[in-house]
């Protein structure tokens, strides 16, 4: 794998997520105000450390459980998972 550059991985949904998506996707469970539901396993990109790349569902803890589908992006660096990124996906 190239620096910098994203591999797209070519399974779908999370029936056939490999064991390395779904130990970063643990890391979600460190996120407050906010359930999450990976939908999508997009990729990994090689920076500094491991990026890992998902679509999932955000269901926000408000009075009406607000729902947006979001880019998730968790950082495997130093045997430590870190969500490093949520952006909301405009369709």
């Amino acid at each position: 794998m190239m620096l910098g550059k994203i591999d797209f991985e070519e399974f779908k949904g999370l029936t056939s997520m490999p064991q390395e998506y779904a130990s970063a996707w643990s890391a979600i469970g460190g996120v407050i105000g906010a359930g999450y539901k990976p939908l999508l396993c997009v990729g990994k990109q090689l920076v500094r450390g491991m990026k890992y790349y998902f679509i999932a569902e955000q269901t926000l803890t408000d009075k009406d459980a607000t729902r947006h589908i979001m880019l998730v992006a968790i950082t495997a660096f130093g045997g430590t998972y870190t969500v490093t990124d949520i952006e909301p996906l405009i369709l």
